[in-house]
């Protein structure tokens, strides 16, 4: 299949499967006219590739997904290990998210959103 049609079928960009092409997640057989043709393994690991990182996997992540998933002796304990670490950075953004959420939602309250020039919003992200 070629790149056009991998990008439309698996809505990504070129560009995008390029990338991961350069970063050596997949490859492709370069035909005489020199456009890249992709096999059904590459097309493939396009779509694991596409599912994890919507996910949240991170490309390092990504390829150490793509070694677990070529490797047919794999330990299904490694794929989890990997899986858990992302759980649990996705947890602490969460709780971040939610103290955010927090601080924001005090300053909203506090400012009395008025024509005058004071606000509690500005005092605060002036302040240390």
């Amino acid at each position: 299949m070629f790149i056009s049609e991998i990008a439309k079928t698996l809505k990504l960009t070129t560009r995008t499967i390029r990338h991961y092409e350069e970063i050596g997640l997949i490859k492709s057989i370069r035909l005489k006219n020199n456009y890249r043709f992709y096999d059904i393994k590459n097309i493939d690991r396009l779509r694991f590739l596409t599912r994890a990182r919507k996910l949240g996997f991170s490309l390092k992540e990504c390829e150490e997904l793509i070694k677990l998933f070529d490797n047919n002796e794999r330990k299904s304990v490694n794929v989890r290990n990997i899986a858990k670490n992302k759980l649990k950075k996705i947890n602490i953004q969460l709780k971040d998210l939610k103290d955010l959420k927090e601080s924001l939602e005090w300053l909203v309250k506090r400012c009395p959103g008025n024509d005058k020039p004071n606000c509690p919003i500005i005092d605060e992200l002036a302040n240390d």
